[in-house]
């Protein structure tokens, strides 16, 4: 019964969380995203420090001496330095190895400046900030030394850091200064300031660095001074030398404390309040004042679905139903939610096709769906679905395949540019998927085996041609030629309907894609309509197909039509045998002459032994002539 209550959430908490000790009188518990580690560190280190990474790794145990309160723990990116800072001027440093820890050294900031913090930048280099700048180190484990290698000057009273990009934010004047500062190896180079509204502060806990789609960005939850008026501005950090830009405005119509988490390039705002979060997607449409474009919840607010871990109990283990935005909850980039009193560590997922339930819009679903890492499957179910209803939204299905064919195109073209680039013209286009094939791509051969083939086409002929149009419309609206198997497609289910007319027109237009094997198929169709031969000897024609008009207007009887496009190199016997089984000798004369007098035939006509027949029964039907001697 709980699960239908909750079958409308669309987030959920991973069903197996990362356990730990929990935070008690004895054990407190660090987080490193870096690495993604949670340690347990129990009585200072004394009584064990466990530490427990990502899904697959291997948990490592280890003791300390206790020197004093751990403020902060984490493992250099290959697991083999240890670095704990207990104090406010120095970090101890210790090598590791079969989960033993060898004897400490230390490094120490600047006289008169204090740690703030300190992270992992790269392999066996420190960065550490401070209140005064950032002071980065090369550690050099084997001599148990290390060496400054760059230092910068700069006033910070907070920081935050996204280690995939290797960019910090420092703070200073109570939030309303923001300093980008981007890490690179050996180096620190300063980017150019946010610009935030003069005077306006943020608290840490109101500003996530983190990513989206593909670039790096600043989110800053601002409460306004109205009620319901919080808002998350979104700056992009573009690249070198360009200034953080403010271009999305999340509207959250609520205020109170939020956290915030991003999830397949989806920003998800928790409210701790309501409990419930709302999913915001700075690629889809919003309104715009010309520089900054203003979002709302793509979907109305839900919970997460209920979860549940299991607790030893006095005589047997029980379920645990755990408590949902608790306020011992502690969020992480970019999916991570860790409560440190239950001992969790969960990863945020969405379920997509939940999602799309509650968004209902088939155009907006298309869109979030292109964009998700599982969006194929998702997206090719709501199309089916859509489609087998008794009467599909055609208009909404044409802008879901225009937004499908859209990608469609891109994809072509930046294929044709890389080829182009990078091979020589011979070479001809991949086929198989490369590297810049979208998170979601859909091209004809999977609408035709996905949608096209599992809709039973003989039950509703009309909506069958409606759908069928409308895709094929969309191809060709964005230069996509569609291929045979759709195009016969259409052509059947317009001729069951005797629709020639309509047949004719999306011909015309170039809905219906010209080829040969289309033109032979619309030959076939001859006997149930006369039109169907035109339309095949016309799109012959634009094909420049000389030959197979030829063959057609011979199969036809039409001799000296098929004999006027001819060109060198006809072989008159096909043209000579068309004329005899015409029966129709005036013919058969016209035909012989033309070869006779045409200089680049005269000499076959003598040479082919397989025409001899032909010239013998001329000679008997036309004998008081002048023939060969």
């Amino acid at each position: 019964m709980a699960e239908t209550n909750h079958s409308d959430c669309y987030l959920e908490l991973s069903s197996d969380p990362i356990r730990f000790e929990a935070v008690n009188q004895l054990t407190n518990v660090f987080f490193d995203d870096s690495n993604k580690d949670v340690f347990a560190v129990r009585s200072g280190g004394v009584m064990g420090v466990v530490v427990k990474g990502p899904k697959g790794t291997k948990p490592l145990n280890f003791r300390m001496e206790d020197r004093g309160t751990v403020l902060s723990i984490k493992f250099s990116l290959d697991h083999k330095i240890l670095a704990v800072q207990r104090v406010s001027n120095s970090i101890e440093l210790m090598n590791f190895s079969d989960e033993t820890l060898d004897s400490e050294y230390s490094v120490s900031c600047k006289k008169n400046s204090n740690i703030l913090g300190f992270v992992w930048s790269f392999l066996n280099e420190l960065a550490i900030v401070t209140d005064h700048g950032i002071e980065l180190y090369s550690v050099i484990p084997g001599k148990k030394s290390f060496k400054q290698l760059k230092t910068i000057s700069a006033t910070v009273q907070w920081f935050v850091w996204c280690p995939a990009n290797k960019i910090a934010i420092l703070a200073s004047a109570h939030g309303s200064q923001l300093q980008p500062v981007a890490i690179k190896q050996g180096s620190i180079n300063k980017l150019p300031k946010v610009e935030t509204e003069s005077g306006r502060m943020a608290l840490e806990r109101d500003v996530t660095l983190a990513t989206l789609y593909s670039t790096p960005v600043l989110l800053i939850l601002r409460h306004q001074s109205g009620p319901q008026t919080a808002e998350v501005h979104v700056h992009m950090l573009n690249g070198a030398g360009q200034a953080p830009v403010k271009s999305h405005v999340l509207k959250l119509g609520l205020s109170g404390r939020f956290a915030i988490n991003l999830v397949d390039d989806l920003v998800l705002v928790h409210h701790q309040a309501s409990r419930s979060s709302q999913l915001f997607d700075i690629a889809l449409p919003g309104e715009s004042d010309g520089s900054v474009k203003y979002h709302t919840p793509i979907a109305p607010a839900k919970s997460f679905k209920p979860t549940s871990i299991v607790l030893p109990g006095l005589v047997e283990s029980e379920a645990h139903i755990c408590e949902l935005y608790s306020p011992n909850w502690v969020v992480f980039q970019p999916n991570i939610v860790i409560d440190a009193k239950l001992g969790c560590l969960w990863h945020i997922s969405i379920c997509l096709e939940e999602l799309c339930d509650q968004i209902k819009d088939l155009g907006v679903c298309t869109q979030l769906a292109l964009k998700r890492s599982d969006g194929k499957p998702v997206l090719l179910k709501l199309l089916l679905d859509t489609i087998t209803q008794d009467k599909p939204p055609l208009e909404k299905l044409n802008e879901s395949f225009n937004h499908i064919n859209f990608v469609y195109r891109d994809w072509a073209e930046n294929e044709l540019q890389s080829t182009l680039a990078s091979s020589p013209p011979s070479v001809p286009l991949p086929e198989s998927k490369t590297n810049n094939q979208p998170r979601v791509f859909i091209d004809q051969n999977c609408m035709t085996e996905e949608i096209f083939q599992k809709i039973n086409s003989e039950d509703d002929l009309t909506k069958t041609e409606r759908i069928l149009t409308s895709y094929l419309s969309s191809l060709a609206e964005y230069g996509i030629s569609a291929q045979y198997n759709l195009n016969k497609l259409l052509v059947t289910t317009l001729a069951k309907q005797e629709k020639f007319t309509a047949l004719q027109q999306l011909v015309q237009y170039g809905v219906i894609s010209d080829s040969k094997p289309l033109a032979v198929f619309l030959l076939s169709l001859g006997n149930m309509h006369a039109s169907s031969n035109q339309m095949a000897l016309d799109m012959l024609a634009r094909l420049d197909a000389k030959e197979e008009i030829q063959e057609v207007l011979l199969s036809e009887g039409q001799v000296l039509s098929a004999l006027k496009i001819a060109d060198d190199t006809a072989q008159p016997r096909k043209f000579l045998n068309a004329a005899k089984n015409a029966d129709d000798s005036t013919l058969f004369h016209s035909v012989i002459y033309y070869f006779r007098n045409n200089p680049n035939f005269a000499a076959k006509l003598k040479q082919d032994d397989r025409v001899v027949s032909y010239i013998n029964e001329y000679n008997v039907i036309f004998s008081d002539c002048d023939t060969d001697k």
